[in-house]
């Protein structure tokens, strides 16, 4: 009797190759009970399950080595999800359960942890696009590098700092062009715009199926009334300053100021009207949680970089007000399958400043 699959099984691999044929030539293993993978829009994607411990066999022993740093892939009704690295292996011993925690996140995550080879020092780039340092960033360590969106101007001159880790330099350079930097479910060092809103996903309210919970999150002590980027004087040329001013608070006096590193003079307005911008998505998010399925109305997975609307009064939002899905997770165990979504105000990384609040009335 022909039976058809079902769109959201999911097939963990472990081993094997990286990337997406890690799921044809790794182990596929079916003992986890519990699971989770979060996508997003300007962070790396993580996948999370947990597995019976089981220390007698040597399947296990094999599969489950600390300092390993194994291949982890995803794949969910057929098509890849996940391409990435088992990272941290915990023992979890309860009473009356024996198990193990294992977390993994995408190939080009390494970026956050590691600096550059010595052998590749120094690193300076002159009249360098964006795709040119990410490229030569990212290829040694085996990642190939999607551009979703134009990368921009060249930069006249930035350097990686030995010392210093790759990621947090290229998505500085990244937010100076209004990109952010993420991955692609193959596993490639993805640069990327947000959305622009127009076109969502999915209609939400609160109290109505499928929406279950909506909880605000507010980062208060990161609201200011301006921000203010100083550069640094250059060859001789002055440094200089330049303002952006909330227009959501003009009462209250709350000023930020921050140094504009390896920035040309001319792109000093930008980047501190991106700084204001991200304010926004740092200092304000809501967490739609708990809803029962998988998938958006059109049968696709929920995904980071699209946009719902969503009202929900209980949680600041008086009207229905257009979001963008900052990241998504989808969860599951024995009982039930669900996924929760962080959703944030249109503009937020592409520093513009929202036209309304959720809580006008």
């Amino acid at each position: 009797m022909f039976t058809t699959p079902d769109r959201d099984e999911v097939y963990l691999a472990i081993g094997g190759d990286s990337g997406p044929l890690g799921l044809l030539s790794g182990s596929n293993w079916r003992f986890w009970n519990k699971l989770a993978i979060t996508m997003g829009l300007d962070t790396y994607w993580s996948c999370s399950f947990r597995a019976p411990f089981e220390h007698g066999r040597q399947e296990f022993r094999d599969t489950f080595q600390p300092f390993s740093f194994k291949p982890l892939n995803v794949s969910v009704g057929g098509d890849v999800l996940f391409s990435g690295t088992m990272v941290d292996i915990l023992p979890r011993i309860r009473p009356n359960e024996r198990s193990v925690d294992v977390t993994g996140y995408a190939l080009p995550a390494r970026l956050a942890d590691c600096t550059a080879a010595a052998a590749n020092v120094p690193l300076e780039f002159e009249n360098a696009t964006l795709r040119q340092i990410m490229e030569a960033l990212g290829n040694p360590f085996g990642l190939d590098v999607e551009f979703r969106d134009d990368d921009g101007a060249p930069f006249k001159r930035v350097a990686l700092e030995p010392s210093k880790k790759i990621h947090p330099f290229l998505a500085e350079l990244a937010k100076q062009r209004n990109l952010v930097i993420s991955n692609t479910p193959e596993g490639a060092l993805l640069c990327w715009r947000s959305v622009e809103p127009g076109n969502p996903v999915a209609r939400l309210e609160e109290g109505l199926q499928p929406t279950v919970s909506v909880t605000p999150r507010m980062n208060t002590r990161e609201y200011f009334s301006e921000i203010t980027g100083f550069t640094a004087t250059q060859a001789g040329v002055d440094g200089a300053k330049y303002t952006e001013r909330n227009p959501w608070l003009t009462d209250v006096d709350r000023p930020f100021s921050f140094d504009l590193e390896d920035i040309d003079p001319e792109d000093g307005p930008a980047a501190v009207r991106a700084k204001l911008g991200r304010m926004f998505a740092n200092a304000l998010s809501w967490t739609v949680d708990g809803l029962p399925t998988w998938r958006d109305p059109q049968g696709d997975l929920w995904k980071p970089n699209t946009t719902i609307t969503l009202k929900a009064p209980d949680a600041f939002i008086y009207r229905e007000t257009e979001f963008i899905v900052r990241s998504a997770t989808l969860k599951r165990d024995d009982e039930e399958k669900t996924a929760s979504l962080e959703i944030v105000l249109p503009g937020a990384f592409t520093g513009e400043v929202p036209d309304e609040q959720p809580w006008d009335a």
